[in-house]
């Protein structure tokens, strides 16, 4: 079994445990298994996991100056 977004996109692989995400809200876990990917150095569902959690406007404005539109918008990000 596949695991989806609501947005109908596949779930980055996980490396948070079940029993952690318990009583977290959804924006939450995404944030916290985008940490836990990259200290597990999987850059890619880091970044994938970042792109589906409902950032800050101010945090999105810093991505956006720091890493640019393009890279942002090719690593999943709905800018």
């Amino acid at each position: 079994m596949t695991t989806t977004t609501t947005q109908n996109r596949l779930l980055p692989r996980s490396y948070m445990p079940e029993e952690d995400k318990v009583g977290m809200t959804q924006n939450a876990i995404y944030l916290c298994e985008s940490a836990d990917a990259k200290k597990a150095g999987d850059e890619e569902a880091s970044w994938a996991w970042l792109a589906l959690a409902k950032l800050p406007e101010s945090a999105s404005y810093i991505l956006k100056e720091m890493c640019g539109e393009e890279f942002l918008k090719a690593k999943g990000f709905n800018i």
